[in-house]
């Protein structure tokens, strides 16, 4: 798509209809209508290197078989640098120091080298509105998108990101930080291995998120909880990043525990197990459901038809399980 054509698609965009579409800035409108294009534009091909819901992310763009860009969507609404430390974890999780952050009407581009310990005082490397995309400048905006982000320069040593980080690193060089960041990423994953969630520890990380964010994860951990009254093969483990609920077959002498659901609280995500799911006897509407339910944790309304599409599924192995 020529920046011509991608500028043409963006006016087009009745936000109203379009993205939120009677609901709250729908994240899934955002990242298919806006964001997928965007990335499509400067280099990145769909099919080969864009990874939906990698490790619960929105998209892992991939080269050479690397986690190379982190992007995350947040909702229309959003404020697009709140809760932004979380996404240092991400970084660290998939050795990967890039983060384009969007709610749609804003965009950034972040860089974890320059600011391994705490996002919110990071400088975005580029920033910009979907106003301005579409505005006069808009031209001007995608060469610079271009320059930074597309696959063709991404971080190659003659290109304009890597000398923008080289700059602003001061006395380190590139090599020394990506040094630093692997040795932290590495020690992040340990530190991982040996924590052990627990109901206080998962109420205790939801306290950084808004109200409206933590009760709706609260009330969906009430919901996994009442699910074990209604059958005696499904339990709730406390992992070390979240608490799952999972299923013991019988099927098999050995036996197998299926994951069903997640919620991870210091990221504020939930997950559908789909693996799990496709071996137990639930509809083909129900599993569509889940693989099209919004991952980020909103609000009470979203937790409820989370919850309820959780109560469906359930009914549905006890009636044809």
């Amino acid at each position: 798509m020529s920046f011509q054509r991608l500028r043409s698609h963006l006016k087009s965009i009745n936000v109203e209809d379009h993205i939120i579409a009677g609901r709250k800035g729908n994240k899934e409108n955002i990242k298919s209508k806006i964001i997928v294009p965007i990335l499509q534009t400067i280099g990145w091909n769909l099919l080969r290197e864009m990874d939906f819901d990698h490790q619960g992310l929105d998209i892992v763009l991939f080269k050479d078989g690397n986690p190379t860009l982190i992007v995350e969507v947040k909702s229309w609404t959003d404020i697009l640098e709140e809760d932004i430390n979380q996404y240092l974890e991400y970084s660290f999780r998939l050795n990967c120091p890039w983060i384009f952050l969007s709610t749609g009407q804003q965009m950034a581009l972040y860089c974890t080298l320059l600011n391994q310990q705490d996002l919110s005082e990071a400088k975005p490397v580029i920033k910009f509105a979907l106003e301005e995309l579409t505005g006069s400048n808009g031209n001007k905006i995608l060469n610079e998108l271009d320059r930074m982000m597309g696959k063709k320069h991404f971080f190659k040593k003659n290109s304009a990101l890597y000398a923008y980080v080289a700059e602003r690193l001061a006395d380190q060089s590139i090599e020394e930080a990506q040094i630093e960041f692997v040795k932290s990423a590495s020690q992040h994953v340990r530190d991982d291995r040996t924590r052990q969630l627990t109901v206080e520890t998962f109420l205790a990380q939801l306290r950084h998120h808004s109200r409206q964010v933590s009760g709706a994860l609260v009330y969906l951990h009430s919901k996994m909880v009442n699910t074990l009254k209604h059958n005696n093969r499904l339990h709730l483990r406390y992992r070390n990043k979240g608490v799952g609920l999972e299923y013991e077959t019988v099927d098999t002498p050995e036996g197998e525990t299926l994951s069903l659901f997640d919620i991870y609280p210091e990221s504020a995500r939930i997950t559908f197990g789909q693996d799990g799911w496709k071996k137990l006897n639930i509809t083909a509407a129900t599993f569509d459901e889940m693989t099209n339910v919004p991952r980020k944790a909103q609000s009470f309304t979203w937790a409820r038809e989370v919850g309820g599409l959780l109560d469906r599924a359930i009914r549905e192995i006890n009636i044809f399980g």
